[in-house]
């Protein structure tokens, strides 16, 4: 789990249980493949070492209009989170000014408490009951930098609780979408199944 340390058996557990989060994200029925990325990042400083040991991977979508993260996963380990969209108003009064000025971080989305989503919450920002991660631009071999927000236990005011650095890993290979098969509707239509080789 997030900030835990883990067993000597936990490794390869950890890593049969992130694969099979990643692809299950990564084909949710619904998803169009094409536009799905999975990246992973090295935790880059010691306070993100101290969160999440060995990196965080991602499950986003790249459109038109931008970047959409969709799920992340610790690398070789075991916690899992869900993140949903969120704005800078759903934070708080003064929004993302809590980051300081000059920050690249934009892109804001509010942990869920689903999976291991409380946790995370308790151990980026803890007495928050909220928390809100706010990403910089996710681009292949760039470093990114994820802000975690939550808001003060006693005022209800925005607070930065941690800034986390990871350096960009490497793109996982998403295996390739399914070939289109003939109706079976029609009980005259005896083509084939397509076969990718």
């Amino acid at each position: 789990m997030f900030h835990r340390r883990r067993s000597e058996a936990q490794p390869l557990i950890g890593r049969a249980l992130a694969a099979g989060f990643l692809i299950a994200t990564a084909f949710a029925p619904g998803a169009a493949r094409a536009d799905r990325r999975i990246y992973s990042y090295d935790s880059a400083t010691p306070v993100t070492r101290k969160m999440t040991e060995s990196g965080l991977t991602f499950v986003f979508e790249k459109t038109l209009m931008g970047t959409r993260v969709l799920g992340l996963v610790e690398t070789h380990d075991i916690g899992a989170a869900d993140v949903r969209p969120a704005s800078a108003g759903d934070i708080g009064p003064g929004g993302l000014s809590v980051l300081g000025p000059g920050a690249h971080e934009h892109d804001v989305y509010e942990i869920t408490r689903a999976k291991d989503g409380a946790a995370l919450i308790r151990a980026l920002c803890p007495g928050s009951e909220r928390a809100w991660l706010v990403f910089g631009p996710i681009k292949a071999d760039r470093d990114l930098r994820v802000d975690a927000v939550g808001r003060d236990p006693l005022t209800g005011k925005p607070r930065l609780c941690v800034a986390l650095d990871y350096s960009f890993h490497g793109q996982w290979a998403l295996p390739p979408p399914d070939l289109p098969q003939p109706s079976r509707a029609d009980p005259f239509n005896d083509a084939p199944a397509n076969r990718r080789y």
